[in-house]
């Protein structure tokens, strides 16, 4: 039976107790973060990855991106220069994806970039903080369908589906992230908010 836990923007500690043995046991949960419901788990966990793949229905194939506490955890994972650091702090912590060239493998990732995610939720950057990496990020939705932007619009089958589910009220953008390839320097999915595209 899934465990639901309410929380606020200011009251959310009591929530992290509950999660933090449960991703380092490699479990999977549900929570709000600024733009969507999503699914997570410990990023670094083939398990956990298969259980996020197979509870939504997605391609296995296809990496899943990851949120971080801080500047130092994304330098941790991604190969960043002057040019990358500037954009993500002026950014973030804000409702954009970035990806980037991976500077350690990663479960979350099978290829040699990942999309990096700092949200606008002091909730999840606390919780990323205390479990000391990144965490999975991936809508809470069933493959080809809507993401969720309050708890009532999750499908009953993803809650059926994980051991805790974080209910957060509505998020705060109601919209997923924009999500921009550093690399490349492509914007691959517009956004709650925008962004100028920046030159190297």
């Amino acid at each position: 039976m899934t465990t639901v836990l309410k929380i606020s923007e200011d009251d959310f500690e009591s929530a992290i107790d509950v999660i933090d043995p449960l991703i380092h046991s490699d479990g999977v949960f549900v929570y709000p973060t600024d733009t969507v419901y999503g699914i997570g788990g410990k990023a670094g966990s083939a398990d956990v990855v298969r259980k996020i793949n197979a509870i939504k229905g997605s391609d296995a194939s296809k990496p899943l991106s990851v949120m971080v506490s801080d500047f130092g955890m994304i330098d941790e994972y991604c190969d960043t220069g002057i040019w990358e650091d500037s954009i993500l702090r002026r950014y973030l912590p804000g409702p954009y994806t970035f990806i980037m060239k991976l500077r350690r493998p990663i479960a979350a990732s099978g290829t040699d970039r990942l999309g990096v995610r700092m949200p606008d939720s002091a909730f999840c950057r606390a919780l990323c903080e205390r479990i000391g990496e990144p965490v999975i990020t991936t809508s809470a939705n069933l493959s080809g369908k809507e993401a969720p932007v309050q708890f009532g619009e999750i499908d009953r089958k993803i809650l059926d589906s994980v051991q805790v589910a974080v209910d957060g009220g509505p998020t705060k953008y109601r919209k997923a992230s924009l999500v921009l390839d550093l690399v490349d320097l492509m914007q691959l999915r517009k956004g709650a908010k925008g962004i100028k595209i920046p030159k190297r």
